[in-house]
This record gives C-alpha cells, sequence and structure tokens, in this order.
C-alpha cells in the first residue's frame, strides 16, 4: 500500500536525521534468500528542541507511526520486527554530528533525519564516512546529497514545485512580491536568493525588497515596517517556525494588506497564534489531509485511528522517511549496512507510495507534483493540485 514492493526484511533503529547511520550496523551476513534477523535497528535523529522542533517532534511521531504499520503488516519481512531509535539533535549542527558519530558505533543498520537542513549538511558527512545508509527527511538543500552515495532524500525539495505558488500570484493579478527570510537556514535562502527570483521575474512580478533576518534578538518591528513601506502585492515570508508568526504580526501592524507566501515551515499549525492575521496565506508543499491519492487516504485514515488527529506535512514525511527504509530493507541483498545501502537504490529507483502520494526518484533524491496550500477559517486547506493524483 504504502510502497511498490510488497515486503521488506529491515535490520534497523532509525536515526531520524536526514543524513546517517552507522557503517558496521547487523554483524549478520545473511543473504536475502538466507535467514533474516528478527528484529533490526534503525536510528532517527531529529530536531525534538531548539528551532525546528515544530518539525522534528512531527516527523517523530510520524516515523514512530509507520514502525508501528510495518510492524503490523510484516512489512519488514514475515518474520521481522523494526526497533526505532530516537535522538535529539536540538538544532544543533555540532550536537548532531557527535550523535551521528555515535550511532555510527552502535548496530543501527540504516538512519533518517529531520528537519533543518543546516544540521543535516552536518549529519550527512558522517553517515557517509562511516558507511551508514541515511534517509533525509526536508533537508531540501544540494550539499546533503553531495555527501556521497550512502546519503538519500525522502522529501522533494521545495524548490522543485515553488512555480505552483508562484503561478498562483500572476492568476490573482499580483505584480510585486517582497521576499524577508531566515540567513541561518540554507533551505530558506536558497529559496529566498535562487529559487524565487527567477520565478517571480518569469511571471513579472517584480521584488521591490528582499529582507534576511537571523536571531530571536533581531529588529523585526524595523524590518515589517521598512518592507511595508513599498506597499507590495505580496510577502514571501520564508522563516523557521515562530519567526514566521512574529514577522507576519509586524507587518500587519506596519499596514501590509497583501498576501502572504510562505514555505513548507508554514504547515503543521503554525499559523494558528495568528488567528485571523493568517487569513489568506499560502504556500507551496507537498501534503494537505485532504490529497486524493490512495496511499495518502490510507495514511491519513490510519493516522487518524491511532491519534485521533489530523496528521501535519511533518508527520506525513517522517511516515514516508521510515518507509523507504523499509523498502530499502526488503530490497537489501544482506541485513547490513552495504545491503541496505544497495537496497535502498533498488527502492528509490521503483519509487513508493508514500504519504505525500507518488514519489519517484531522481537518482537518490525525491520528486512530486506538489500541490498549493492556503490557510482559511482557522485551518489548513488544499487551494492547488492534489499531490500523487
Amino acid at each position: 500500500m504504502y510502497r511498490t514492493s510488497s515486503r521488506v526484511a529491515l535490520a534497523a533503529v532509525i536515526v531520524f536525521v536526514a543524513a546517517g547511520c552507522s557503517s558496521q550496523g547487523s554483524t549478520d551476513s545473511d543473504t536475502a534468500s538466507g535467514d533474516r534477523p528478527p528484529t533490526v535497528e534503525v536510528a532517527m535523529l531529529a530536531d525534538l528542541t531548539g528551532g525546528a522542533s515544530f518539525c522534528g517532534n512531527a516527523a517523530r511521531t510520524g516515523a514512530e507511526t509507520a514502525v508501528r504499520k510495518i510492524n503490523e503488516d510484516r512489512l519488514a519481512g514475515p518474520d521481522t520486527s523494526v526497533e526505532l531509535a530516537v535522538e535529539d539533535t536540538a538544532t544543533n549542527p555540532r550536537e548532531a554530528a557527535a550523535v551521528m558519530t555515535r550511532i555510527a558505533g552502535g548496530d543501527a543498520v540504516a538512519a533518517t533525519f529531520g528537519c533543518a537542513s543546516q544540521v543535516a549538511l552536518a549529519v550527512a558527512p558522517v553517515a557517509q564516512q562511516e558507511g551508514v545508509p541515511l534517509v533525509a527527511m526536508q533537508s531540501g538543500v544540494p550539499g546533503v546529497l553531495d555527501a556521497g552515495d550512502h546519503v538519500f532524500r525522502s522529501t522533494a525539495p521545495q524548490t522543485s514545485y515553488q512555480n505552483l505558488v508562484v503561478d498562483r500570484l500572476a492568476a490573482q493579478g499580483v505584480k510585486t512580491a517582497a521576499i524577508v527570510y531566515q540567513s541561518d537556514n540554507a533551505t530558506l535562502v536558497e529559496l529566498a536568493e535562487q529559487t524565487f527570483p527567477p520565478l517571480l521575474a518569469e511571471a513579472g512580478i517584480a521584488v521591490p525588497a528582499s529582507e534576511k533576518f537571523q536571531g530571536a534578538g533581531f529588529d523585526f518591528a524595523a524590518l515589517a515596517s521598512g518592507v511595508a513601506g513599498h506597499a507590495p502585492d505580496a510577502v514571501i515570508m520564508l522563516g523557521q517556525g515562530t519567526p514566521n508568526v512574529t514577522v507576519i504580526t509586524q507587518l500587519r501592524q506596519a499596514g501590509f494588506t497583501g498576501t502572504v507566501v510562505g514555505s513548507q515551515s508554514f504547515g503543521g499549525g503554525v499559523l494558528a497564534p495568528l488567528g485571523p492575521l493568517a487569513e489568506g496565506a499560502i504556500w507551496a508543499s507537498d501534503f494537505n489531509v485532504d490529497g486524493q491519492a490512495p496511499s495518502t487516504v490510507a495514511f491519513t485514515e490510519y493516522y487518524r485511528s491511532i491519534h485521533g488527529a489530523e496528521p501535519s506535512v511533518f508527520a506525513a514525511q517522517g511516515w514516508d522517511s521510515m518507509m523507504l527504509v523499509a523498502a530499502g530493507i526488503e530490497a537489501a541483498p544482506s541485513a547490513d549496512r552495504d545491503g541496505v545501502r544497495a537496497g535502498l537504490e533498488t527502492a528509490a529507483a521503483a519509487g513508493i507510495d508514500g504519504a505525500v502520494g507518488t514519489i519517484r526518484f531522481e537518482g537518490r533524491d525525491a520528486r512530486v507534483p506538489g500541490l498549493v496550500n492556503t490557510w482559511q477559517d482557522g485551518r489548513e486547506q488544499l487551494a492547488g493540485p492534489t499531490a500523487g493524483s
């Protein structure tokens, strides 16, 4: 249901981190046709505290829910269960690299990571050097995969579908759009400096201002006042979690009445504290609970049955990272790290049906059609094409 392969032999304790697992893992040299260990470890490095905790905690829930499904349906193999070991990176690159090094010395046959790109950039090289297959979630900058052939990304980079939201702005008659972005997040910097400017220019939308910020002590009021002074039709707000709320509040107070455009950081209920100030905000993403792809519907129903709540985009992406690991273990010629890395290549070549819909891969990097979400009536709603349909 959730991938193209039928069964997986999974020996892993997931390291939810978008870049890392240990270099040896299982010492069992069993082949795909032989015995598999009854339990496999996968390590998960997650940003559970710090600036990206809004994403990391939801991703952890998604990954843990996926493991439950894998074990219920024996997706790791008829006699194999998966154990998930979760480690906190504190959204700190140095801490994350140390955690990855420690995991590499353990028994995990694979790892995943989520969420911040600057943290993934620290984790991926360690995973590669230590020979640990790593599945990255979020972590949208090119440098993550540049670490080497042990690193895969299960979340399509946000740069690959921002044309959807720019097309929507053009259709609404937007002529000017200012850009505000967080300079200590590599993905957001890439969106602000390399992705949006050419897309906006092609759509005939001018950029009267492009402002960056970093840190909690920044003078957001002055920034917002300056941007609002240009009277743009739209503001593209690229922050990591809480700063989105702060800047949008300041923009509205400064008199800006136009459309607010964001990134996936608008997901997971981040905009809820804004109340009516967030009404009409739009952003490109890969997931919405109203998506009609069969695997999206199945994931959403299962998640609701377990948690009694709606899954966020980050929970969906956490689920998909785990399902890709499972597919890789299933396809692995042996239940060790080298085997799982080879299995991940096979799984990526086939693609998987995930929570976000059908996921195809360009090499080791995910691709999806994308969609547009909007904030209406106090909740996130689907505004554009349905992912995976």
